[in-house]
């Protein structure tokens, strides 16, 4: 069976005449792991009933705060899209075991947004449903502010498979501001991002999330896309005031001659652009390189013992009896991963950036009503609150009924 995805088990005793016991129903109900895989699929689909078929937005925000209640406090962040993601990665890499549960955990939310979009950021994760019930007075980030931001997640997404291939366990969940709140417990970027959280929508979601790189890739071609509007856009504008996300893309007009030979010209330079910007991305990988793997625990271990400075690890590694030269060579095989996973990694975050400096300089379709980016768009319903004509048809259901 494949490591990553065999089950956790104790080895059976060797003894004479002895048989394994078999799984029972009882045990598999009160696996904790069955109740969030059930509770995750409920959620997304009355996540996209309340988004695709009732258009609600007030619908949408219950279903957050009943997100943070039960994925949150009750389930304890689980499903947590910084730990799940890290977790599958470690065990494909080092083939240790993990259960199917986690790995549905995984791969649920992805399958809902290659087929509906984004449906999980608007509840079921517990982070998401935190952001979005906390946003207050939000305030616009300038386009391209809020673009450039939007590389953070894609370099913390390859920062994070070189690390856990190299050997560091789980290096961002120690960084993951909200999952204290769920532990009853603060710290100084809880607090700092549950103030951010009241100004910038969804601070983490758009600006470090790693998974959401993955929900975003697989958004980008779902099969069911959200519109503002089932009827003829007035294009009043306030759809693309009401989304304080970003992911509202205005009319495009049809090109004048002169506006396309610029837009042909913009285009041909960022194409003959890309080998450089390859090139350059994996050069300062390479920079990167010794700079990030100091971070390794074997490796300031190593550091730590030739510099002769004292600490607990280096103590502990004196007590254990352990050679010297196997440190050393464990070393130099975590720097060797880094040598080589550091350059790849800045490759493809400048692959990433050249693309979508691209696709934003390449036309859209042609259109006359304001459209959503699902690769964007958190399903948080926010546009239909603010579109007149969802407020009127509304207001005929409710003299109808």
């Amino acid at each position: 069976m494949i490591p990553f995805l065999a089950q956790a088990r104790f080895p059976a005793p060797e003894f004479d005449n002895y048989t394994v016991p078999q799984l029972q129903l009882e045990t598999l109900v009160r696996d904790p792991i069955i109740w969030r895989v059930s509770a995750l699929l409920v959620f997304l689909v009355v996540s996209g009933l309340c988004f695709y078929r009732w258009r609600s937005s007030k619908a949408m925000r219950l279903l957050a705060l009943a997100g943070v209640v039960i994925f949150g406090f009750i389930f304890t962040a689980c499903p947590c899209p910084v730990g799940m993601f890290q977790n599958l990665l470690s065990a494909f890499v080092h083939g240790q075991p993990l259960g199917y549960g986690l790995l549905l955990l995984f791969a649920i939310p992805l399958a809902a947004a290659l087929l509906f979009g984004r449906l999980f950021c608007a509840g079921a994760c517990p982070l998401g449903a935190v952001q979005e019930l906390l946003l207050w007075k939000p305030i616009r980030i300038p386009v391209s502010v809020d673009r450039a931001l939007r590389f953070i997640p894609i370099a913390f997404f390859l920062l994070v498979v070189v690390a856990v291939v190299a050997g560091m366990a789980f290096p961002l969940c120690s960084l993951d501001p909200y999952l204290p709140l769920f532990l009853w417990s603060c710290s100084i970027p809880t607090v700092a991002f549950l103030v951010l959280g009241l100004f910038v929508s969804r601070p983490f979601c758009r600006y470090v999330c790693p998974y959401g790189v993955l929900l975003r890739l697989f958004s980008l071609v779902s099969w069911k896309t959200p519109a503002v509007t089932a009827q003829t856009c007035i294009t009043c504008r306030l759809c693309e005031q009401g989304c304080p996300n970003g992911a509202i893309l205005p009319p495009e007009s049809a090109p004048t001659s002169e506006t396309q030979a610029r837009g042909v010209r913009r285009l041909s330079r960022l194409i003959a652009a890309v080998p450089l910007a390859l090139c350059l991305g994996g050069v300062l990988g390479w920079i990167a390189a010794p700079v990030i793997s100091a971070a390794h625990p074997d490796v300031r271990l190593l550091a730590d013992i030739e510099a002769q400075r004292t600490s607990d690890a280096v103590e502990a590694f004196e007590a254990s009896g352990t050679p010297l030269a196997q440190l050393q060579n464990e070393v130099a095989q975590t720097r060797h991963v880094f040598d080589w996973g550091m350059p790849l990694a800045g490759v493809l975050l400048a692959g990433a950036v050249m693309a979508e400096l691209i696709a934003q300089a390449r036309r859209r379709r042609e259109s006359s009503s304001y459209t959503i980016d699902q690769s964007l768009c958190y399903c948080c319903g926010r546009c239909y609150a603010a579109c007149p004509l969802n407020r009127k048809r509304d207001a005929r259901k409710g003299t109808a009924t």
